[in-house]
């Protein structure tokens, strides 16, 4: 296809398909070079249903250059002639230049008798300008970013489009979708070594990137690059934060810390390639901070790296709803881990607002992590996981001795003593209200279930 929006560079944001039968398991984009137009075959045989349909492809041994590669899942086919239509929208948009010409493929790396609908009676206009077919040889079944696939002779034009985006520029203010966190440069640019391998997920701590918008817009996607296969215990999950932070105030801090806006978890085996949360109607602000995270489960996870070095940042949890304590994990991580923003350039001097916790501190997920971090000169996971249990004992015995007093006063000489069970249940539900914010690490709620269930199991042996 050809850039549709006449001398204006645009992204590519979504390719449809019309799938007939078989499957596919990637999606390939490459693009030809700016200025120049691949050599068309015109008066091609298209038509697989016969009546001598005739449209355009493009002639064998051109070259274009792998831009996207792109693992995708869950399309159906139709059996029939006309294919299941869908569409599929890109964990990694692609911009193109004015008039450049752009090849969006399907491949299957696992079945060999696959095919994607055919065009029939009705594509019979090779006069038509802007689109073409082609077959694209990519020499692997693993082709990489940056790599070339060579054009080939064929005879049928399939049923294959895109939605393009106007990409304005910055300074007249208009649309534009920009790349944050480490998308590489120029983004995407991804390399075949990873930085995650030697991560120690099992101390459940949690990867991210902070970065401030430049743009008034919504958040399109957070997306990573596995480079091998999960294997089928694991579980990873991306995660996006946002902070509005006022004047000299630090982002995911205790002065403006950064809330939850959106999570997903991914489980069991997940194939290697790019895996994308859509995010869902997140807003973002010229000057407002966002953190894009990772964690998993289970040490071992393998994320390829860029080509540029950006500090990431962890803090402790499996993607806590609040962080308001963090630091330096790596000061020139190259993990890959982006996400797009689509909005309008403001100039001009961010906004200054109190934080979240700053407008209402009524909130747990703004009291709980407060009163754990502030013990901590130096905050540390150890830190802060002693920090949390000390004020669970407190909480707990605290709740106690009030629940007491106001059952002796409720019922004036009565010997009721709120201890036993009920102490097992307020410690019980602190250790999980506080795993729940992420301030505990998940070993901490298992071992004390483990302790309670063996003294409850003695307990009950006496009383048999």
């Amino acid at each position: 296809m050809q850039n549709p929006l006449t001398n204006n560079p645009a992204i590519l944001v979504s390719v449809s398909l019309a799938l007939g039968s078989g499957g596919a398991n990637k999606l390939v984009i490459a693009t030809f070079p700016v200025g120049t137009n691949p050599t068309l075959n015109q008066n091609q045989g298209c038509s697989n249903s016969g009546g001598g349909s005739v449209c355009s492809h493009v002639a064998s041994s051109q070259t274009f250059t792998i831009v996207d590669v792109e693992t995708v899942s869950g399309l159906t086919s139709s059996g029939a002639a006309g294919g299941s239509f869908q569409t599929l929208t890109l964990a990694n948009q692609v911009t193109i230049s004015a008039n450049q010409w752009i090849a969006a493929t399907f491949m299957d790396t696992v079945n060999v008798a696959t095919w994607i609908d055919q065009c029939d009676s009705g594509c019979s206009n090779p006069s038509q300008t802007g689109y073409a077919a082609i077959d694209l040889n990519y020499a692997t079944t693993t082709p990489v970013v940056t790599g070339t696939g060579t054009t080939a002779a064929g005879g049928f034009t399939w049923i294959v489009g895109g939605t393009f985006q106007p990409l304005s520029s910055v300074i007249s203010g208009g649309t534009l979708t920009q790349c944050y966190g480490n998308c590489g440069s120029p983004a995407i640019t991804l390399v075949n070594t990873n930085s995650t391998k030697s991560v120690n997920f099992n101390q459940s701590i949690t990867l991210f990137y902070q970065f401030q918008s430049n743009l008034n817009g919504v958040i399109l996607n957070v997306t990573t690059n596995l480079g091998t296969a999960t294997n089928s215990n694991q579980q990873f999950q991306l995660a996006i934060y946002t902070a509005t932070c006022g004047a000299a105030q630090s982002p995911f801090t205790n002065a403006c810390p950064g809330q939850l806006a959106q999570g997903q978890t991914f489980i069991g085996t997940i194939a290697k390639g790019a895996q994308s949360m859509r995010a869902t109607n997140i807003g973002v602000l010229n000057g407002e901070w966002v953190g894009i995270s990772i964690t998993a489960i289970f040490a071992g996870l393998i994320l390829n790296d860029t080509n540029t070095a950006v500090p990431i940042l962890f803090t402790t949890g499996l993607t806590p709803s609040i962080i308001s304590s963090s630091a330096v994990f790596n000061t020139a991580s190259k993990i890959g881990l982006w996400a797009f923003i689509n909005g309008q350039s403001i100039i001009g001097t961010p906004p200054s607002l109190p934080g979240p916790c700053g407008q209402s501190f009524a909130g747990i997920d703004c009291i709980f992590p407060a009163l754990v971090n502030q013990f901590c000169t130096t905050f540390t996971a150890s830190c802060q996981t002693s920090s949390a249990l000390f004020w669970v004992i407190m909480l707990t015995v605290g709740t106690l001795f009030v629940l007491q007093i106001t059952l002796a006063r409720a019922i004036p000489g009565s010997k009721i003593i709120a201890g036993g069970e009920i102490f097992v249940l307020l410690f019980v539900g602190y250790i999980l209200m506080f795993s729940g914010l992420g301030l505990l690490p998940i070993w901490v709620p298992i071992l004390i279930f483990f302790i309670v269930s063996l003294f409850m199991g003695k307990a009950v042996g006496r009383y048999i």
